[in-house]
């Protein structure tokens, strides 16, 4: 019979980056120190969709369950029984962990990162007529182009085709 965690009580943590690669909230997230902090909380289980990134070592811990994985079909399920969930600022993770009303910690780096490697020109509403007044497209580096078929060719992979 299987279980859901929301039916058995358990208390959990869902981290998803999406379809991205974001190694460094992955690797914070299964950093010792913030286990114990989950652990202090009282969660049981954490689940870690990792999008692209790369496969974690899953620390051990006698308190808290770890579980990752890439993709799957569909994250409601892990989104549903969440009693928390951290996500990258994607607008699609957001608002869909916004629609099931559940405490949300939004991670924040993408902008910086992409501003820090100069891909993109980067500001807060308060700051926007400031970065208008500078903005100059040609201090821009052109950003790698990506795989549009990542995604087909990791489940071709994974069902042995």
């Amino acid at each position: 019979m299987n279980v859901s965690l929301k039916e058995s009580g358990n208390k959990n943590v869902f981290v998803t980056v999406g379809s991205t690669q974001f190694d460094e909230l992955v690797t914070q997230v299964l950093h010792p120190n913030t286990l114990e902090i989950l652990e202090d909380e009282g969660f049981t289980h954490l689940i870690v969709q990792i999008g692209r990134g790369v496969e974690p070592t899953i620390p051990n811990s006698r308190r808290i369950k770890i579980s990752c994985y890439h993709f799957k079909e569909s994250i409601s399920s892990d989104l549903e029984e969440a009693s928390l969930i951290i996500s990258h600022a994607g607008a699609g993770s957001c608002l869909e962990a916004l629609s099931v009303a559940k405490p949300l910690i939004v991670v924040l780096e993408l902008a910086e990162k992409l501003h820090s490697e100069g891909y993109v020109f980067m500001c807060y509403p308060e700051t926007l007529k400031t970065i208008l007044i500078e903005y100059k497209s040609s201090y821009l580096q052109t950003f790698p182009k990506s795989n549009s078929l990542a995604f087909s060719i990791y489940l071709e992979k994974l069902m042995g085709f």
